[in-house]
């Protein structure tokens, strides 16, 4: 499976409410409205960085693409980042998620259990990839975008 992330390779948008739902399964999602004319990467689970534009705090992230399809509920596209590293309410904030790398296809699980168990692992793959060289180019290039210089 190709894990290099489709152009663009960075995201910008407004932090809106959504069903609440990844807080119950103990994932708590920021659902991330792109900015109008965006290029939204194919629905995929990617690893990626977190800029919150306002301060330029940076956030370890994995970020899911797509329509939910183990609940079925809608057929549009979302956009939701889980912060490895906060449970900060980022709701009305502008963030721009910057991507590593392309984790797995979205896919329906037979239960909200198996999404979980691959959540967990998603998490776990998405801490290493940020760790790795590559992870730190991309941090770097995100942070020069932004003119921040300080690190994750």
């Amino acid at each position: 499976m190709d894990d290099t992330p489709a152009v663009p390779a960075h995201l910008m948008g407004a932090v809106v409410r959504g069903a609440g739902r990844g807080r119950g399964l103990g994932f708590p999602t920021a659902n991330v409205a792109a900015d109008p004319g965006s290029r939204i990467p194919p629905p995929a689970i990617y690893s990626g960085w977190v800029v919150r534009l306002a301060t330029g705090v940076v956030h370890r992230g994995t970020i899911s693409i797509g329509s939910n399809p183990t609940f079925c509920d809608t057929e549009d596209v979302h956009v939701e980042v889980y912060c490895h590293d906060t449970s900060d309410n980022l709701y009305g904030e502008r963030v721009g998620l910057w991507f590593v790398a392309r984790l797995r296809d979205t896919v329906r699980f037979a239960s909200p259990d198996d999404l979980v168990r691959a959540a967990r692992q998603d998490v776990l793959r998405s801490e290493a990839l940020l760790a790795s060289d590559r992870g730190r180019r991309v941090l770097t290039r995100a942070l020069a975008a932004y003119g921040k210089t300080a690190s994750a």
